[in-house]
């Protein structure tokens, strides 16, 4: 108002100074995505793809155009402090994109200032939640917006002295977090809708062969090899002289061994420690090969190497890791927890979506796309001429549902039993 009387030639006077505003400088547009989408972040994005995702692709741009990656610093108390409830409180592994998800919403609810006050605009937030969906998001990663909102709200709520400070704040967003539960109630229909519609399309898709399943790994392996070549003959000291593009593609043809070939979950790569591979053991019933046991994973794992693949990852431990590190060769008593993690992006972080590398190995070498659930279902169903017995070991090296780490160390002989087999199906010599 001040501004369009002085425009209009209008002396003003008694104009009130600016108080001193404790907002936080908002973060540059930078594209990270929210989980569960195929373009998050993983194991960074320099890879190059002869025929990139324009899906994904639009999908960044579209969300960076509109301003949905704008942020406040995830310096500002009420982040840091939710921060750390999330990592030593709650030892959720992947705080850090709970805290970006909540940084963002904070932004479009106030982009001068992060505060508490959004829970008094139900309306605005409705539509930032409407907005993320339009924009392409699917509706389980709007519910995981929704979620990690909901969880910053209860920490401040319960785990502060909110309630002391400022209870009519306190009251207001414990309704605003019955708000939430109303919208989350009203999606999770939608959420469901989208579950079927992707199983239907994976039905639809039908069952692979093992040769399909794996057909990456062999369009792949001369590149995979000459790397390897140049790693075993020791013309890198240690790995630096790589590319990396070639660096990747040791990350990701490894990645693509343990889920495609070995049939494990994403989340085994993703869970996989510098503490299991070294654990790793030697197969009783066939010396030539290791057992690897997972146990960080939900629902633990082991899969089982052959000499070679040994080999493999064992330079890449030494030799490629340590670049993505971004550091020399290091003992591994000397790391610290960040650098535990097996598998290592070339951003210095722990593989946040292993599915996403292996959908860029894909597009490299133009291979149709296979998804972990594909190579499982794949193999679960060549099993189906098995006896009950052996469905049953198959069954359990593939989900391992209900076992512990012990027990999965105890599993070894199963273990090394179906991946004969699974060799076998895949036409493999021992």
């Amino acid at each position: 108002m001040i501004e369009e009387l002085e425009s209009r030639g209008n002396a003003v006077v008694g104009i009130p100074t600016e108080a001193p505003t404790a907002a936080v400088p908002a973060v540059p547009d930078v594209p990270v995505e929210a989980p569960a989408e195929s373009s998050s972040e993983s194991s960074g994005e320099l890879y190059q793809c002869p025929d990139t995702t324009k899906q994904g692709t639009s999908l960044r741009e579209r969300m960076a155009s509109l301003g949905y990656y704008k942020k406040h610093s995830l310096d500002h108390d009420l982040l840091v402090s939710f921060a750390k409830f999330l990592q030593f409180d709650m030892s959720n592994e992947n705080f850090k994109q709970e805290v970006e998800n909540v940084a963002r919403f904070l932004y479009f609810m106030d982009p001068q200032q992060a505060s508490l006050l959004f829970v008094r605009q139900h309306e605005k937030s409705r539509e930032y939640f409407l907005k993320l969906s339009e924009a392409g998001l699917s509706k389980q990663t709007v519910q995981n917006y929704i979620k990690s909102v909901k969880r910053f709200l209860k920490f401040h709520t319960g785990s502060t002295d909110l309630c002391f400070t400022d209870r009519v704040l306190h009251e207001d967003c414990k309704n605003y977090i019955s708000f939430l539960d109303n919208i989350q109630m009203a999606t999770s229909k939608q959420v469901s809708k989208e579950t079927t519609r992707k199983r239907f399309d994976t039905f639809q898709e039908g069952v692979l062969s093992s040769t399909q399943v794996t057909a990456v790994l062999a369009a792949a392996k001369k590149d995979f090899l000459a790397v390897i070549g140049k790693l075993h003959a020791g013309e890198c000291s240690p790995g630096h002289q790589l590319t990396l593009t070639e660096l990747q593609l040791v990350l990701y043809y490894l990645e693509a061994i343990v889920i495609l070939e070995h049939a494990q979950w994403p989340g085994v790569v993703e869970h996989m420690t510098v503490t299991e591979w070294i654990s790793r053991r030697r197969d009783d019933t066939r010396p030539g090969f290791v057992v690897v046991a997972v146990k960080e994973h939900k629902t633990a794992a082991t899969f089982v190497l052959t000499q070679e693949q040994e080999m493999w990852f064992d330079l890449y431990f030494s030799e490629v890791r340590p670049v993505m590190l971004g550091k020399k060769r290091k003992r591994v008593e000397d790391d610290d927890e960040t650098d535990e993690r097996f598998f290592i992006s070339s951003t210095d972080k722990a593989i946040y979506n292993a599915s996403n590398d292996l959908e860029r190995l894909h597009k490299k070498y133009q291979v149709p796309k296979v998804t972990s659930q594909m190579a499982r279902r794949a193999y679960e169903t060549a099993t189906k001429e098995l006896s009950d017995v052996q469905k049953t070991k198959v069954a359990g090296y593939l989900t391992h549902s209900t076992a512990t780490a012990e027990k999965h160390y105890r599993m070894k002989e199963i273990g090394s039993a179906v991946d004969a087999f699974l060799r076998n199906l895949r036409g493999d010599s021992e």
